[in-house]
């Protein structure tokens, strides 16, 4: 009985020290002002004359995949089914990215990377516009075969992805 006494005097003690709601209305912050930031500079200050020119070197070199051009090899559009939706989505970017990863790993090649789209006309997910995209220098070394792989290999998965789909059902 003296323990509960004792609880509700400290209770009631916190309680009373704590800030009153007037107090908390006046600890918010007020972030309409106008505030300076400070930014420490990272260079010296340094005004450029008329007659110089910024090109720059990269710190890659010349042959550098950075500064490479960028070139959609090929597309291809997949058909995911009349009626797909989000099961079907969600079968085909997991087949989207163990065909990038193959290709990825049999070719290796630079830059490359893939774009999405939808491109049904009724159904959105009913089809799916891919781009095979590699730097420059790759597509003309190697973006054939890796484009070839890389549809083969999202048209073998999809079409596995499908069949177990099925036979879970």
């Amino acid at each position: 009985m003296k323990r509960a006494i004792f609880l509700i005097l400290i209770l009631a003690l916190v309680a009373a020290c704590g800030p009153t709601p007037s107090q908390k209305r006046k600890m918010a912050v007020d972030y309409t002002k106008d505030r300076t930031v400070y930014i420490p500079p990272t260079q010296q200050d340094y005004q450029a004359g008329e007659d110089e020119d910024f090109t720059g070197e990269s710190r890659f070199g010349a042959g550098s995949s950075y500064g490479d051009a960028v070139i959609t090899v090929a597309g291809k559009k997949v058909k995911l089914g009349r009626n797909a939706g989000e099961k079907e989505m969600k079968m085909f970017q997991k087949s989207l990215d163990a065909a990038y990863l193959e290709a990825k790993r049999v070719y290796n090649p630079i830059g490359f990377t893939y774009s999405m789209s939808p491109a049904g006309s009724i159904n959105p997910l009913s089809d799916m516009e891919v781009q095979c995209i590699l730097s420059e220098q790759s597509a003309n070394d190697k973006g054939q075969v890796t484009c070839d792989l890389f549809f083969r290999a999202i048209e073998e998965a999809y079409a596995t992805a499908l069949m177990n789909a099925e036979t879970v059902q």
